[in-house]
């Protein structure tokens, strides 16, 4: 199960760090009146990680090779947890 939990944390790592890379190279020296810098690039982080990870992570369901570009090849996965809902 502590597998699973690192490569699901890596697999979000990945996608954020590539967002926030190409949301700064997307957006050097781009200014907008009443709009402070941060806001931009807080805006261009989360828009470059959603559209990465969502690309990536549809291609990975037809080329399963292409997981690699999300940190790894192997999706994460969990356990059933039955909860017993009796008094």
């Amino acid at each position: 199960m502590f597998h699973s939990w690192i490569l699901s944390l890596w697999r979000t790592v990945v996608p954020t760090l590539v967002g926030g890379v190409l949301g700064w190279l997307a957006l050097r020296g781009v200014t907008v009146e009443g709009v402070s810098a941060e806001e931009i690039s807080a805006g261009a982080v989360v828009l470059g990680t959603s559209l990465y990870y969502g690309v990536f992570r549809a291609l990975e369901q037809r080329w399963p090779a292409l997981g690699v570009l999300l940190g790894s090849t192997k999706a994460p996965t969990y356990e059933q947890r039955h909860i017993d809902s009796s008094p």
